[in-house]
């Protein structure tokens, strides 16, 4: 008797149902390494911008002292705020009830060189002291006052008895302004800090930062803002577009938004209206998850709900807004107790007091920068200088 050999195996049907379900199995595998790969960038982050925060402060502190500061109405009596004088139209002169102290000014933007300077070596780098008529000519900050006409500010104040006027004649009558040059590099404003000479060899940065200053009870406080690029097409180091001012960070007056002010009251934090904005506009770009912001007051913000699109829902802050100390007079809940906007004077009603919320302005990184690039925030301090 003759047996035949039985070959058993998988039919070619067999073989694509096989291959089918291992291609779903790697397809839901294969879907997981995005997100894991975003959140440990966000763990790296969350991490990295503390530390790079800290260093800027070391490197600013290296540099700068309380002492180089000065007051406003040491340095140009149009900065003098509205609490030198009346504090409200309710008490005498020289009173002043509101949490600041004459002379203080608010929040400042050193001076910028743009990225097309004719200087290589200072391409990005800021100038903390620069005023328009510095010899280099950087760009400093402008802001509009609509009781001056053709407003523009002079700089940050320096200290004047620190850095006295010049007599160029020994005439006894100040010719010129000795305006400290103080300087940060673009190479020290990114992480790992680069001290090289020759511009074209700085390299990419991992982290960069920006910064501004104010001065708010006599003190000096600055503030940090670090950030990630994220331009895969270009080699070369990144220096920030800079057109006509600073820019970074970027500051919106919340009057102009749906949201028009916060006040503390936000339980839970939800800024209503804000789904009328449209997020993509610069000035509401600070809308975006996990922004990093800094109000008018000194305090830090952080977006936990973010609106990337029109259709998405109202913002929603990891925090309520902090309540304010309010004077006396000024304690009626539809006043939000306590904002002392006094930069803004002839143009915020009751003398540049604006008093519709305890978070009327706020500074951000912008989502993407003059020439498209995509930037990240990462983290905001405010700290003592």
């Amino acid at each position: 008797m003759i047996r035949r050999q039985l070959h058993l195996g998988f039919s070619l049907i067999e073989l694509l149902i096989a291959i089918f379900i291992l291609g779903i199995g790697i397809i839901s595998i294969a879907a997981l390494f995005p997100a894991a790969m975003s959140q440990q960038q966000k763990s790296t982050d969350d991490l990295m911008g503390t530390i790079v925060a800290r260093n800027a402060l070391t490197i600013i502190r290296s540099k700068l002292e309380q002492e180089d500061f000065g007051y406003s109405n040491e340095f140009d009596d149009r900065f003098s705020s509205s609490v030198c004088g009346t504090a409200s139209s309710n008490n005498t002169s020289d009173i002043n009830e509101w949490p600041t102290v004459c002379g203080d000014w608010m929040w400042r933007r050193p001076a910028i060189f743009p990225d097309d300077y004719g200087t290589a070596s200072l391409q990005g780098a800021i100038d903390i002291f620069a005023t328009p008529e510095s010899p280099d000519q950087p760009l400093v900050e402008q802001w509009s006052n609509a009781s001056i006409p053709n407003f523009v500010p002079p700089g940050i104040p320096f200290n004047k008895e620190r850095y006295p006027d010049i007599d160029n004649n020994f005439d006894g009558v100040p010719d010129e302004m000795d305006t400290p040059v103080i300087r940060f590099l673009a190479g020290e404003r990114q992480y790992p800090m680069w001290s090289g000479t020759i511009p074209n060899d700085r390299p990419k940065g991992q982290y960069y930062w920006d910064c501004m200053f104010r001065r708010y009870q006599g003190r000096i406080l600055v503030a940090i803002f670090v950030y990630r690029v994220v331009a895969p097409s270009e080699t070369s180091a990144y220096t920030i577009a800079t057109s006509t001012a600073p820019e970074l960070p970027y500051r919106t007056n919340l009057v102009n938004t749906s949201s028009n002010a916060w006040n503390a009251n936000l339980f839970p934090p939800i800024l209503a209206e804000t789904d009328n904005d449209d997020p993509t506009v610069l000035v509401n770009q600070w809308q975006y998850p996990g922004q990093w912001l800094v109000d008018q007051n000194g305090n830090v913000h952080n977006v936990m709900k973010g609106r990337r699109r029109t259709s998405d829902s109202e913002v929603q802050l990891a925090s309520s807004p902090a309540m304010l100390e309010a004077s006396n007079w000024y304690s009626s809940p539809a006043y939000g107790r306590g904002n002392v906007n006094w930069w803004a004077a002839g143009v915020a009603p009751s003398g540049g007091f604006v008093d519709t919320g305890v978070v009327t302005d706020i500074w951000f990184v912008p989502v993407r920068d003059a020439n498209n690039r995509l930037l990240v925030p990462v983290y905001a301090t405010v700290q003592d200088l």
